[in-house]
């Protein structure tokens, strides 16, 4: 996110673009976004991530206000514009799956996300389903 300070703009869809087109970064707020993580249940969430991005990640989002600062039970929490944020990228990652699937001429299939109820074991069964979302 450091770079996308760099970028010369006032637009607030340049900002929110330059966000979520960083590599890790929705799937870390997507995550977040359900439910208060420790590092070690996040990463688990997170295919293909080694833990020095991870750690990368989560300070840029904290230099950027999206993720706070300050832990809660040993959980990394979301500010309110993380909340936010997080909420649009549910709704743009099942926005597109559905154009994706109307343009191919497939029928979308009802989304089941996941909730913050679940437990570390059920949330990773939705690892697979939510990677086509987001």
């Amino acid at each position: 996110v450091k770079q996308m300070m760099n970028l010369n703009t006032d637009q607030g869809i340049t900002y929110s673009l330059s966000i979520l087109q960083e590599v890790d970064y929705p799937e870390v707020l997507f995550w977040l976004g359900i439910k208060p993580l420790n590092f070690g249940d996040l990463h688990d969430l997170l295919a293909n991530i080694s833990n020095d991005r991870l750690i990368t990640v989560i300070d840029d989002l904290q230099e950027n206000y999206l993720i706070s600062p300050i832990k809660q039970a040993g959980c990394f929490v979301l500010t309110k514009g993380g909340q936010e944020l997080a909420h649009l990228i549910i709704s743009l990652g099942v926005w597109g799956r559905q154009q994706m699937d109307e343009n191919k001429g497939i029928d979308s299939v009802q989304v089941v996300m996941p909730d913050s109820l679940m437990n570390q074991k059920e949330l990773l069964k939705y690892r697979s389903i939510v990677e086509q979302y987001i």
